[in-house]
């Protein structure tokens, strides 16, 4: 890694229940967690060394807060076939698949809370 630059490598969500919420994001992403430390840590391997971890809070800060963290955008080849697939887990539906009008390009997408109460989304866009 150039010492000068940055590179994004990985980004975790705080979650309360661990075993709820890999049994989520194992769904919505159709692949098995790469590695798991009990109740402490757990991440996705996504491919060319990015990783998508969840970590329970009370292990690094009583100031760390669950929901809302950050926005990950997941992306689906078919966003309402995803939509459907989150619905099942009975979780907040913030808004449902739309059509984006204020992009310069299709941007399909859907927001919704995890099992923990973060705010996620999936989305399919092609950029020109």
């Amino acid at each position: 890694m150039n010492m000068a630059h940055a590179k994004l490598d990985h980004f975790y969500l705080s979650v309360k229940v661990m075993d709820r919420t890999i049994k989520f994001y194992e769904d919505l992403l159709g692949m098995k967690v790469t590695h798991r430390e009990e109740d402490t840590w757990a991440d996705f391997d996504l491919g060319s060394g990015f990783y998508f971890g969840l970590i329970n809070p009370k292990i690094i800060s009583d100031k760390r807060i669950v929901g809302n963290n950050a926005i990950p955008v997941f992306g689906a080849d078919d966003v309402d076939a995803v939509f459907e697939k989150v619905k099942k887990y009975g979780v907040e539906i913030v808004s449902p698949p739309e059509n984006l009008a204020f992009t310069d390009y299709p941007y399909r997408c859907f927001q919704c809370k995890d099992t923990e109460g973060n705010l996620i989304e999936v989305a399919k866009y092609e950029r020109k």
